[in-house]
């Protein structure tokens, strides 16, 4: 079962782009990405009515990308790429129309026997240890975890990007299965440093474990307000082991915010299945939030959000999904979601 799991799912999210390993494969420039689509009844929980749609990003947010590599000699390499999002329903460019047209990775960088170093707009660290802690990998849409924690629809619990701009990133070699990845936004705004953001990543993978410990500060971002003094802590622990017949996933994670002061508390646990050509995806999360100085009425809330989904495999780049989900904010009526869908990596 785990093999064919981890040909479809896990190598799926790492050889599709959230590490871009394709620009470290050869040293020529090359052109890669992922296309996915879905239709179907569209709800979340406070959200408002649900929808009939045709949508881009299902399981994956439809992205392209042109990198590439140059020996350098010495043991050192130098890599580059520029990814953009795609919204396939439309046409249009970007995950929403404030994106740059390179808003998913845009940086150059140095390998070396000594590790990587990177500069430019780069993926956020954490952002990939939250998609490969739960089965339905980078989807911010459909996976419980990423919806709760990153979506805008269900209350992003997480400030600032799945990538940052002006961005300095090192990751060590791997020892042991270890390897960190440390990694700060600069701050060129008016603030200045007042706006830096910082995080680190700890990362494990080794046999049929994979283990991730990360934390940020971001003081610029989406969810963030535009204040010098706004600000978030989070802090992210996470993983999947194989158990032979399952994958397994769990993840906890807790993100402090200042200027609005709110606290979200965020558990998720999830599994895989084999069954024929595919797997059944399972998980589910709950998140609790808490924010001082509102009435007491307002004051609390939890979101609970489980999702059941199939992911066939057509071939190792082509897969057919569908997914259902349930999604309930404590204070208002909940709200399913139904999703047939296709994605091809290239």
């Amino acid at each position: 079962m785990t093999s064919r799991y981890n040909s479809a799912v896990l190598a799926g999210i790492a050889c599709a782009g959230l590490c871009a390993a394709p620009v470290r494969a050869q040293s020529g420039p090359q052109l890669y990405g992922l296309v996915d689509m879905w239709a179907g009844r569209s709800a979340t929980s406070a959200g408002g009515p649900g929808l009939t749609a045709v949508n881009s990003g299902g399981m994956q947010t439809s992205y392209w990308g042109i990198g590439g590599s140059e020996t350098l000699g010495h043991g050192m390499t130098a890599v580059y790429a520029v990814e953009g999002y795609l919204q396939l329903d439309t046409g249009a460019a970007g995950r929403t129309p404030t994106d740059a047209l390179f808003s998913r990775n845009a940086y150059v960088g140095l390998q070396s026997s000594l590790g990587e170093l990177k500069l430019g707009r780069i993926l956020n660290p954490l952002f990939v240890a939250t998609a490969l802690s739960n089965p339905f990998g980078g989807s911010i849409r459909f996976a419980p975890l990423l919806a709760q924690v990153w979506g805008p629809a269900t209350g992003r619990a997480v400030s600032g990007d799945t990538s940052w701009d002006n961005a300095v990133s090192y990751t060590t070699p791997a020892a042991r299965g270890f390897r960190l990845a440390a990694y700060a936004g600069l701050g060129e705004t008016a603030s200045g440093a007042a706006t830096r953001n910082g995080g680190a990543t700890l990362s494990y993978a080794a046999g049929p474990a994979t283990a991730f410990l990360s934390g940020q500060r971001v003081r610029v971002g989406p969810g963030l307000a535009t204040v010098s003094q706004s600000e978030q802590t989070t802090w992210f622990a996470g993983g999947s082991y194989d158990a032979g017949p399952a994958r397994l996933f769990v993840s906890w994670d807790r993100a402090d915010s200042r200027l609005p002061a709110i606290r979200a508390r965020t558990a998720q646990a999830g599994v895989a299945l084999a069954a024929g050509p595919g797997s059944v995806l399972l998980s589910f999360a709950r998140t609790d939030n808490s924010a001082a100085g509102l009435a007491e009425s307002m004051r609390n809330s939890r979101r609970d959000t489980g999702a059941a989904g199939y992911d066939l495999s057509l071939s190792r780049r082509t897969d057919l999904y569908l997914v259902l989900q349930h999604d309930r904010l404590s204070t208002a009526n909940p709200a399913r979601t139904c999703a047939l869908g296709l994605r091809h990596k290239f």
